[in-house]
């Protein structure tokens, strides 16, 4: 199986060969659940969630999720949750917040914390033995934080040069303008960066972990290579105390109808183009996925003179001479999502051609599309869950993203039944629906060059 991902992932869109690779091996795995780990879902009585995802492994996966992220900052306390992931992961001799991974690393765990737009984990590797010492550090250092303001100095200067770094990739910087545009700069439009707030200090960060950490009805706690009993006992020992509170998530009602333009000069041109998507969880979020996969998914590289020809870059390397690339991108949060496109042209003036022929594509599946072409995209959409979810970080975010939004945490089979689910007629409504919602439009190159939403609707 593991050698088989690579190769199938390669496949030319209705390549015979893929479908007859896909058909022998993989076509009825999923949903047999002979190779697919057991997942169960269950609640304590105060609230908390809890994902056990069964293995032998003599190493346990741990992670505890939090129904937050940055859309729960305000103008005073952003970057706060950047700061408080160095802080977290630095060292110190006392058992404060920060350094509060010191001890959970003595026991033999890796330790990870992950600021999320949406969700914010904490996640840890470690022996099985240790699993109880290693949770009990990671939330009693969660919901009693104690440290000192002399000790935020350089999680600060760390969480300032971090940002600026992975804001230096200009992805990041498009798709956190995206944002910024779609959301109106409140709830999810707030960006995931630390821009040098000099109004975080130690009572910041304790009252954004106060106010925001205790509550049980917002927390998850995710275990791989547990049962569920073990997990709920785990859960159940160090969160008990916690009652459920009025943690909600500030209101991202999506605008559209935007657009910016990042100026770089000698880049070529990059832009993202992204309509109002789908919640996580949803069947319209796994057909947004499914269309991904019908015009060229991302597990596929869309280069118009390369091995793969998928519809986004058979389309746009029928108009434009220079490289490309064109793919669909599908992101999905609790209460809102974006989907769209994100395209790149090494010569700036033909972004406008890649993009515009990119956008025919989207809009022509909601004209309709084939038996022969709708299995292939399962197929495809269905290979990429299994290899999603047969990694610890993938199947603990998508577990926990999926119990914190109040679905049951589904196993690969259960999501590869809900894809086999989706009709001809599922996919073409959602895509209708895309075509009419008010897009966001950020740029990245010469200005002279890029293209402007006018041009384009």
């Amino acid at each position: 199986y593991s050698a088989l991902i690579p190769l199938l992932t390669r496949m030319p869109v209705g390549s015979n060969e893929g479908a007859m690779v896909m058909e022998q091996y993989v076509g009825h795995v999923p949903c047999n659940g002979a190779l697919v780990p057991t997942v169960t879902g269950d609640r304590l009585s105060n609230g908390v969630a809890t994902v056990a995802v069964d293995s032998a492994s003599p190493i346990v996966h741990l992670g505890v999720y939090l129904g937050l992220g940055t859309r729960h900052e305000t103008k005073a306390s952003a970057g706060v949750l950047q700061v408080m992931k160095h802080a977290w992961l630095g060292t110190t001799t006392r058992r404060t917040l920060v350094g509060g991974a010191r001890e959970p690393i003595q026991c033999g765990a890796n330790i990870a914390f992950t600021p999320g737009r949406d969700v914010t984990s904490i996640t840890a590797s470690c022996p099985r033995d240790k699993a109880d010492l290693v949770l009990d550090h990671m939330v009693q250092n969660l919901i009693c934080p104690e440290f000192f303001n002399h000790e935020l100095h350089t999680p600060i200067a760390r969480a300032a040069q971090t940002s600026a770094a992975e804001l230096a990739n200009p992805l990041n910087r498009m798709l956190d303008q995206a944002h910024q545009l779609a959301y109106r700069g409140t709830g999810l439009g707030r960006s995931l960066y630390y821009a040098g707030n000099s109004g975080i200090d130690r009572d910041a960060c304790l009252d954004f972990a106060l106010e925001n950490f205790r509550d049980s009805n917002n927390i998850a706690v995710v275990g791989v290579g547990f049962d569920a009993d073990t997990v709920n006992v785990l859960a159940d020992e160090f969160l008990w105390s916690l009652e459920g509170g009025s943690v909600s998530s500030p209101p991202s009602a999506w605008t559209g109808m935007r657009e910016a333009h990042i100026e770089a000069p000698g880049a070529g041109g990059r832009a993202l183009f992204l309509s109002e998507g789908a919640p996580v969880g949803s069947k319209e979020a796994l057909t947004l996925d499914l269309i991904g996969y019908l015009v060229g998914g991302s597990s596929a590289p869309s280069v118009a003179r390369g091995a793969v020809q998928t519809k986004l870059a058979v389309a746009a390397g029928a108009v434009v001479g220079g490289p490309f690339t064109s793919e669909a991108v599908n992101i999905s949060y609790r209460d809102s999502g974006m989907f769209g496109l994100s395209v790149s042209a090494a010569n700036g003036a033909e972004l406008g051609d890649v993009l515009k022929s990119s956008i025919g594509v989207i809009r022509g599946v909601g004209q309709g599309v084939t038996d022969e072409e709708l299995q292939g995209a399962k197929n495809r959409l269905k290979l990429s869950v299994l290899n999603e979810r047969s990694s610890v970080s993938g199947v603990l975010n998508s577990t926990a993203t999926e119990a914190l939004a109040g679905g049951a945490a589904r196993s690969a089979g259960d999501v590869c039944a809900a894809i086999d689910a989706l009709t001809a007629e599922d996919v073409v409504a959602v895509a209708k629906k895309v075509a009419t919602s008010q897009p966001v439009l950020v740029t990245y190159g010469s200005a002279e060059d890029m293209p402007i939403q006018r041009e384009l609707i």
